[in-house]
């Protein structure tokens, strides 16, 4: 079976080993840097224990190449079928957040209602997890074949450093997840899973650090998703006003075959 069969059929696809040990370290590193430096000029939210820095990926130091990275391109070709479009989703966390399943598309909360459930759903959402989830809390859950069903079995994404984990972005899944001392692979409600004690949970292999980011074919689920998702929200439109691309970043982007659509012309 291809990966983009896999994807298919799943709703989500892990790629083992990406990114190199090295390049893991790098952009931890770069993820701390631009976190503290950030931080001195009001340009960090906290959700929980996560701080996310604001502005996109493709516009912070040490970071924004993973959005070019020829393999990552490879793997969104492969799974959308043509030249990925890049429309500034894209964020870092640093910690641990909120947990809960949802759909990341517009039309999430009722499954097969509303123009998102027309016809095949052609944006796809990346996450870079820059330590072990394998046997480790702080992964990645999904509700495997949600993006054609309204439920669907509950796994764990078991990554490693290095690794990506790519999903249609109407799969229903949940971050932060904990994983049990004992059975560690069998996912508990959510709602228990908050409420139960540390002590029961396996711990993070170091802070959670994590990456995201999106990418669309031309049409008219990109379209919508503008319109309602970036178009609506006042702090999605300050991401995208804070973020800003060097000539030597977008001809590398095009250069690496990614079109990167220039949001900031399409604010209200």
């Amino acid at each position: 079976m291809t990966r983009r069969e896999q994807f298919e059929q799943q709703g989500y696809l892990i790629v083992r080993s990406v990114f190199t040990p090295e390049e893991v370290v790098e952009l931890r590193q770069s993820a701390y840097e631009h976190r503290d430096s950030q931080q001195q000029r009001g340009l960090v939210s906290q959700v929980k224990q996560a701080a996310s820095v604001k502005g996109d990926l493709l516009s912070k130091d040490g970071l924004g190449w993973v959005i070019y990275d020829p393999r990552i391109v490879s793997i969104a070709t492969e799974i959308l079928g043509d030249t990925p479009v890049y429309f500034s989703d894209s964020t870092y966390q640093i910690g641990t957040g909120l947990r809960g399943f949802h759909r990341d598309n517009i039309d999430r909360h009722q499954f097969g209602q509303g123009a998102d459930w027309e016809g095949t759903y052609s944006l796809i959402r990346f996450g870079i997890y820059l330590q072990d989830h394998d046997t480790y809390s702080g992964g990645i859950r999904f509700k495997a074949g949600s993006h054609q069903a309204a439920d669907g079995a509950d796994v764990f994404a078991d990554t490693r450093a290095g690794d990506i984990v790519v999903w249609n972005m109407r799969t229903l899944h949940s971050g932060n997840a904990r994983r049990m001392k004992i059975l560690n692979n069998l996912p508990l409600h959510v709602g228990l899973e908050n409420r139960l004690p540390d002590f029961l949970f396996r711990e993070q292999q170091g802070e959670r650090i994590s990456l995201f980011f999106s990418f669309g074919l031309e049409g008219k689920h990109l379209n919508r998703y503008v319109e309602q998702h970036i178009q609506k929200r006042a702090d999605v439109q300050e991401n995208v006003r804070l973020s800003n691309y060097s000539p030597e970043t977008l001809k590398k982007a095009e250069q690496n075959k990614v079109k990167v659509l220039d949001m900031k012309t399409l604010l209200p």
